[in-house]
Parts: structure tokens; sequence; C-alpha cells
């Protein structure tokens, strides 16, 4: 009976050991799997666009069964969920502040939410997959372009924290929030504008300077609007 537990233990400890080794190389494993599937998935919508995406469409492209989409991701709008959180898919914080924390910092509150507003603008512009998302969402919504937009929560949530309204010398949280939906929309419908028909009331937003101009306009509304 002893010589049997031991003879278990034995193997028991053996079989444990094997698993150790195993589980660091499984993991290696998942990790590359699924980051060739967001690689794929990142090929596919820039290159056929967010109509262009599906399961089948990222699993060829990643070269991997579409089960493991669904294993290690939940279902496609979670893909694109975690691809819009971890790529460049929407603007950093860093970009949104202008990329130099120490000088964000010297700003008054109500300058560097001017700033963030004309940076929003330049960084979707430079987008045109996430103006092509937003362009979708609006005409042909869909689980997946919801997931996208979702990711612009994050940049959000850590632009407010180098904005610090609470510093600010009076309470103007609620007004910044307004110009952010206002501006948010305008640009949104601008940047679909410029991609399908930049002509608009005299502007060519094929040009860099009608973007200047609404930049400016955008400073000198937010100025106003904040001013005490």
């Amino acid at each position: 009976m002893i010589g049997t537990l031991l003879f278990y233990n034995k193997n028991f400890g053996g079989a444990a050991a094997v698993q150790d080794e195993i589980r660091p190389r499984d993991r290696r494993d998942r990790q590359a799997t699924e980051e060739a599937i967001v690689q794929a998935f990142e090929r596919v919508v820039l290159r056929d666009g967010v109509q262009g995406l599906g399961v089948n469409a990222v699993s060829q492209e990643a070269g991997v069964n579409k089960v493991l989409i669904y294993r290690y991701f939940g279902d496609l709008p979670g893909l694109a969920r975690h691809w819009a959180s971890t790529s460049t898919f929407w603007p950093s914080e860093m970009e949104l502040i202008g990329h130099d924390p120490a000088a964000f910092a010297k700003l008054s509150v109500p300058d560097r939410v001017r700033q963030v507003l004309r940076n929003y603008i330049d960084a979707i512009r430079a987008r045109p997959g996430t103006v092509e998302m937003l362009a979708a969402e609006l005409m042909s919504p869909s689980d997946v372009t919801r997931a996208l937009a979702e990711g612009m929560v994050r940049p959000s949530k850590g632009v407010s924290e180098y904005i610090q309204l609470d510093t600010a010398e009076r309470d103007i949280t609620d007004l910044v929030w307004k110009l952010i939906y206002v501006v948010n929309a305008l640009t949104a419908y601008m940047t679909i504008r410029a991609r399908n028909n930049p002509n608009y009331f005299g502007f060519d937003l094929a040009q860099d300077a009608s973007w200047e101009f609404l930049r400016d306009t955008v400073s000198q509304m937010a100025e106003r609007y904040l001013e005490e």
C-alpha cells in the first residue's frame, strides 16, 4: 500500500512537472495566436473597411480556425473592442495633449481644453480607417461599429486626468462636456464629408487651409464659451 502511494505520488509530481513545462509554451502559443488574429483584424479593416469585416475573413487572413476567435475574444465585436482599445485606431492621451505633459500642465484649464479639441480634429482627420468606421456607424450601425466606438472611452478618461477640470477657478465641467459633444459631432461630420464630398459651403475639405479655419473656429468658440 505504501509502495503504491509512493508510486502515484511520484507520477503525480512528474505529471505536474510536465504540465509546468508545457504551460508556459501553451501561453506563448496562445499569445502568438491572439496577436495573429488581432493583426489580421487590423489588415482586414484597413484594407476592406468595416463592411469587409467578418469572422471568416479574419480567420482566413490570420490562417487560424475561426473557433479560436470565439474562444479568445468571445465574438467579432469582442475582437473589435480589444483591437480598438490596444491599437492606434483612436488617438492616445499623449497625442491629444500634444506629447508634452509638462508643457500641457503649464496651460490654464480652458487652454488645455482648447488644445485637446484642436488636436482631436487633427487626430481623427489623420485616421481614414476611423473615419470610415464613423461613416459606417452613421449609415449602417452594427455590433462591430458600436464596439469600435466604445474604444474612444479609454483615451477620453485618460485625457480628463491631464486636463484636471477640478483645478479650474470655477466649475466648467458641464460647459466642457457640451463642447466635447459639439466638437465630436462636428469632427465626425466634417471628416466623413471630406471623404465623400469635400465641397462644403465654399470650403474645400481636401485642403489644409479649410481645416485650419475649422480648428481656429473651434478654438475661438471654446475660448468665448469658457471665459470667466
